[in-house]
């Protein structure tokens, strides 16, 4: 499934996700409304009192963008990447324009198109975005101070690969935020190129337990947190999803 992120639908039902407010979302009474608001929560997992003035963020598959921008308010350079041309190109239009335009389907071809703009307080200028690849990152990027690497590991060939890159991009004392509901997919990740959800010698493997495998030579585990987040199909559907995630903080080796 190589196109899937590459479609016009995939990019409104993002965009939704990203930039919609809570009624435009949401607009039930009930209905799990804590699952609202994800990439701002998921930028809150830093502790911006331990960044200096020249903190650099990575968000590291950041779609059209949301978590990057939310970045800004703490680090002065924020890069996103994302292998998605179509999510790369959005979230530079978003950058160049500071306007959202999408589609608030609600049955078939019926929606209303609304205009949103960036929330109050983001650093646009800090924010650049890159189309890229989690397992092969160029070397140009640098190192980081801050990575965000959100609901990316369930949608790689190789998912340890790109977390034994993490290692090669962080700054000693880097906080690094790793989180995916681990929806593995055939298309996307082959069974035994899995992190976890199969047993080993009898034993269950969990794809926490392969995050930490990968990750304890150079990071220490600092807390785990299980964040929500709601992907408005339409009107009358919704996927709620709970995000298992960790906050590592990179070691001075």
């Amino acid at each position: 499934m190589p196109d899937y992120y590459e479609t016009a639908a995939q990019v409104n039902e993002y965009l939704v996700f990203h930039y919609a407010n809570i009624e435009q979302t949401l607009r039930w009474e009930f209905g799990p409304h804590q699952a609202f608001g994800f990439h701002t929560r998921l930028a809150e997992c830093i502790d911006s009192s331990q960044l200096s003035e020249k903190s650099r963020a990575l968000d590291l598959g950041c779609a059209v963008g949301r978590t990057s921008f939310e970045l800004s308010r703490y680090c002065s350079e924020v890069l996103g990447i994302d292998f998605s041309h179509s999510f790369i190109d959005t979230a530079n239009n978003i950058l160049n324009s500071g306007e959202i335009p999408l589609v608030l389907t609600r049955e078939g071809q019926l929606g209303d198109a609304v205009t949103n703009t960036l929330p109050d307080g983001v650093h646009p200028e800090r924010v650049s975005f890159l189309q890229g690849d989690a397992e092969a990152l160029p070397g140009s990027i640098g190192r980081f101070d801050v990575i965000t690497f959100a609901n990316v590991l369930d949608r790689l060939p190789h998912p340890r690969v790109a977390l034994d890159k993490l290692a090669e991009i962080s700054n000693p004392g880097a906080q690094v935020v790793v989180c995916s509901p681990f929806t593995w997919w055939d298309e996307f990740t082959s069974p035994e190129e899995r992190l976890g959800g199969f047993k080993r010698n009898g034993e269950d493997v969990t794809s926490h337990d392969s995050i930490v495998s990968a990750l304890e030579d150079n990071f220490t585990l600092e807390a785990t947190y299980d964040l929500p987040f709601l992907i408005r199909e339409h009107e009358r559907k919704y996927h709620f999803s709970i995000a298992q995630t960790s906050k590592w903080i990179r070691l001075e080796n």
